[in-house]
C-alpha cells in the first residue's frame, strides 16, 4: 500500500528542507517508491510518527534522512569517470599545484564531494601517486564525503566490481589492484591519504576545521547539485568557494554549468570542459596584461555586426572562417556577443559548447584564448593559441595573439618570428608589418623597422579596403600618422 499524496507532501517538504533537494516535477517521480521502502525499513508503526522523526533534527533522524535521500539520488559512478576532467586534473591543475607547493609545506588538500562509493576519490589519488613519486615527504589530504552512509561503508572498503573500471586500461588494474575473483581490492597505499566522512552539503557547516573542510586546493563535486534546488545549489556553491584557497579550484558536472551559481569564480577553460578558480585578487591587476600595437581590429563573419575584441585596453584582430554547422554558428554568435559586454564566463562556457559539438573548431580556441589574455593569464592564453594552431596551421589570429603574448614577455625575436608568419598567411595585413617594425625599432635594428613601417602606410594608403579589412578609415588614417611619428623617431 502506497503513502497517501497528503504525506507525501509533507515528506516532501521535509526532504527539500533539510537536505536542499528539488522534488518538483519529475524530479520527485520516484519518491513514492523510496518513500514507502524507506518506511518500511524504519520500525515505526504509522506514517504520521516516521514523518514526525523525520522533521526534528537529531543524529538518529539525520541518519534516517540519508536513508530516503540515497534512494532519491543514483549513485552511478566508476574509476576516472568524464577522463576530461581527469585529463586537466593530471595534466595542468595538479601540476600547477604541485609545483607551486614544492618549496613551501608540501601541504594539498583535496575533497571530493559526493564521493558515493569512492571511485573517483581512489582515482584522484592514484594520480597524486603518479604525479609526486616522493609522495611519502608530502602531506596530502584527500577528503570523501557523501550523505550515504551504506556508499561510504562500500568506499572505505576499497573493493570493486569490473564494472567499476570501464574505460581503465589493464596495466593500471594491474598495477593498483589485486584481483580475487570477481573482487578487486585497491591497494591499501591509497586508503591511508583519503579520509572517508558523512556530510550533508546542506544542513553540515563549513568550511570549518572541524570536519575538515577548510583551505582547499581543489574541491570535485560532480553531478550532485543536480538534484538541488537553485536556492539550495547557489548556498552550497558559495560554501564551496569559502572553502578553497586562494587560487584553489572547483569542478563540476557537464549539466551543472550555470552561471549564476559562480560569480564569484574566474572560468577556466579547457579543451571539452571548464573549470572554476577563487581569484580573490583579479588576474589584470595582479599582472600586466597584453597590450595590442594599435585598437581598432574587429571580429569578423560571426556576426551581422562586428564584435570588438579587446585585450585589456586595446583590441585584437580576428578573422575568424564561418562553418558550415549551423548549431555552431548560433553558439558562437552568442559568445562573442558575450565576450563583446564583457561577459566572459558565460562566453566561455559557450565556446566550451562549441568544443563538445566540434573539438576541430579554432576559431573557438582563439577565443578562449583572447578571454585569458584579458585577465592576464598569458600561460593559459599560449596554451589555446597552440591548440588552434594545430587544428589549423594557418590560423592567423592564432599567431597575432601568439605574437602579443610574447611582445608582453619581453621575447621580441620569436615575436618577430610569429609575425612573419602572419605577413606571409596574409601578405596585405597591414597590423602585422606595423607590429613588425615596432619590434625592430625596439631591437635597434632600424633599418629593419623602416622598411616594416613603410610596407604598413604603403598598404594603408594604396589598398586600404584589402590591408585593413577591419580598420574604419579613420582608424586608418589614425595607425598611418602613428607610422609617421614612429619613423621620425627613429
Amino acid at each position: 500500500m502506497g503513502i497517501s499524496e497528503k504525506y507525501l507532501e509533507s515528506i516532501k517538504a521535509i526532504v527539500s528542507k533539510r537536505s536542499g533537494l528539488n522534488l518538483e516535477g519529475k524530479k520527485g517521480q520516484g519518491l513514492q517508491t523510496a518513500a514507502s521502502t524507506a518506511f518500511s525499513a524504519s520500525g515505526f508503526n504509522t506514517i504520521e510518527d516516521y514523518i514526525y522523526f523525520l522533521s526534528t533534527p537529531s543524529y538518529q533522524s539525520r541518519v534516517e534522512l540519508d536513508k530516503l535521500i540515497s534512494l532519491l539520488t543514483i549513485k552511478e559512478t566508476y574509476f576516472f569517470r568524464d577522463s576530461h576532467q581527469f585529463d586537466v586534473l593530471r595534466n595542468f591543475i595538479l601540476p600547477e599545484i604541485i609545483n607551486k607547493k614544492r618549496t613551501g609545506d608540501k601541504r594539498i588538500k583535496i575533497w571530493s564531494a559526493g564521493c558515493a562509493t569512492g571511485e573517483e576519490a581512489y582515482s584522484i589519488a592514484i594520480i597524486l601517486f603518479e604525479l609526486i613519486p616522493a609522495i611519502a615527504s608530502w602531506d596530502i589530504s584527500l577528503l570523501a564525503t557523501d550523505i550515504d552512509a551504506d556508499a561510504l561503508s562500500k568506499a572505505q572498503k576499497g573493493e570493486f566490481r569490473k564494472w567499476s573500471f570501464r574505460g581503465v586500461s589493464e596495466d593500471m588494474i594491474e598495477k593498483y589492484f589485486t584481483i580475487e575473483g570477481d573482487i578487486y581490492r585497491i591497494n591499501d597505499s591509497f586508503k591511508k591519504i583519503i579520509a572517508f566522512s558523512a556530510l550533508n552539503l546542506k544542513e553540515d557547516k563549513f568550511p570549518s576545521i572541524l570536519n575538515k573542510t577548510d583551505d582547499m586546493d581543489i574541491i570535485i563535486c560532480r553531478n550532485v547539485t543536480i538534484y538541488f534546488s537553485r536556492e539550495a545549489t547557489n548556498e552550497v556553491i558559495n560554501k564551496f568557494y569559502n572553502s578553497l584557497n586562494e587560487g584553489g579550484y572547483l569542478l563540476v558536472g557537464h549539466s551543472e554549468h550555470f552561471s549564476e551559481y559562480y560569480k564569484k569564480f574566474v572560468v577556466k577553460a579547457f579543451p571539452h570542459t571548464i573549470v572554476y578558480q577563487r581569484l580573490e585578487i583579479p588576474l589584470l591587476s595582479q599582472q600586466h596584461g597584453i597590450t595590442a600595437a594599435y585598437k581598432g581590429i574587429v571580429f569578423r563573419d560571426v556576426c551581422k555586426e562586428p564584435v570588438a575584441a579587446k585585450v585589456k585596453d586595446s583590441e585584437v584582430f580576428t578573422s575568424l572562417r564561418k562553418t558550415n554547422d549551423s548549431e555552431e554558428t548560433v553558439i558562437f554568435q552568442e559568445a562573442a556577443q558575450l565576450f563583446n559586454e564583457n561577459k566572459y564566463d558565460e562566453a566561455s562556457e559557450r565556446l566550451v559548447e562549441i568544443l563538445e559539438l566540434n573539438p576541430k573548431n579554432a576559431r573557438a580556441c582563439v577565443m578562449l584564448a583572447q578571454i585569458s589574455a584579458n585577465r592576464g593569464d598569458k600561460e593559459t592564453a599560449h596554451k589555446w593559441c597552440e591548440e588552434a594552431i594545430k587544428i589549423d596551421n594557418l590560423c592567423l589570429d592564432a599567431y597575432y595573439l601568439l605574437s602579443l603574448i610574447f611582445q608582453d614577455n619581453g621575447e621580441l625575436t620569436k615575436a618577430a618570428s610569429l609575425l612573419k608568419k602572419v605577413v606571409y598567411i596574409n601578405p596585405s595585413y597591414a597590423l602585422g608589418y606595423f607590429d613588425l617594425g615596432i619590434i625592430y625599432k625596439k631591437l635597434n635594428k632600424n633599418t629593419d623597422a623602416r622598411r616594416y613601417f613603410g610596407i604598413a602606410k604603403e598598404l594603408l594608403i594604396k589598398e586600404p579596403k584589402k590591408s585593413a579589412e577591419p580598420l574604419a578609415d579613420s582608424d586608418a588614417s589614425e595607425l598611418i600618422e602613428l607610422i609617421e611619428k614612429e619613423i621620425v623617431t627613429i
